[in-house]
């Protein structure tokens, strides 16, 4: 029984999925199309990597149609989001904002997207307050999110939030393997943690995001 639990547990880590959010550019959704990550993020609330519907419609007509795409909101109107949705046929939508449930429920009244929710962690309380949105995929990020920083990941020994869910929050290549090992997420969430600054512009960095990948699937 040990090891069969041994097994399930390896067999669960070496299918985590990853998401590497922040693309804006046709040079990165090149390095996306030849690693593969599961999913990748373009941000459409206000952030030094948004992209407006011009571009994100360019972006995604050249992303690899196995690859999903994630359309990443903050405090967007909901007439926004629909219109986005409309002009770009995105296959999820990430809230990362103030939304409730009846703006959850709106938007899967009104799109074909799954939705998924992101939540600050600053607490072990508003890990469990995560618990109740109306969406089967939770994404959980530092207390400022986007900025890469980490929440305390022991939190989640303690407490189970009954969903699916990626750990976002400053995971790159050198902390990835422990976020398998000691949290056994759905998937990783990384968008700073694969990014290189060059002449003050912060840029995706190829090599970062193929040693990403190559370290959670060789897990």
């Amino acid at each position: 029984m040990k090891n069969l639990k041994k097994n399930l547990k390896n067999l669960r880590v070496s299918n985590m999925l990853v998401k590497i959010c922040g693309i804006t550019t046709l040079e990165e959704i090149d390095y996306i199309n030849e690693l593969k990550p599961d999913y990748t993020g373009f941000v459409f609330a206000e952030s030094k990597r948004k992209v407006n519907i011009e571009n994100g419609k360019e972006l995604l007509k050249a992303l690899d149609k196995d690859i999903k795409s994630v359309g990443v909101f903050r405090n967007n109107t909901k007439e926004y989001i629909i219109e986005v949705i409309k002009n770009i046929p995105l296959d999820i939508i990430q809230l990362h904002g103030d939304e409730d449930n009846d703006f959850i429920n709106y938007l899967k009244d009104n799109t074909n997207c799954e939705i998924w929710k992101a939540v600050g962690i600053k607490n072990k309380e508003d890990l469990i307050k995560a618990k109740d949105f109306n969406v089967e995929t939770l994404l959980l990020d530092g207390s400022n999110p986007g900025s890469g920083e980490l929440f305390p990941w022991e939190y989640l020994k303690e407490i189970d939030v009954n969903k699916r869910f990626f750990i976002a929050g400053g995971i790159n290549e050198e902390n990835v393997l422990e976020a398998m090992e000691n949290v056994n997420p759905y998937g990783v969430d990384t968008s700073s943690g694969v990014e290189t600054i060059e002449n003050g512009i912060r840029r995706k960095d190829k090599e970062k995001i193929k040693r990403l990948i190559k370290k959670v699937r060789d897990y």
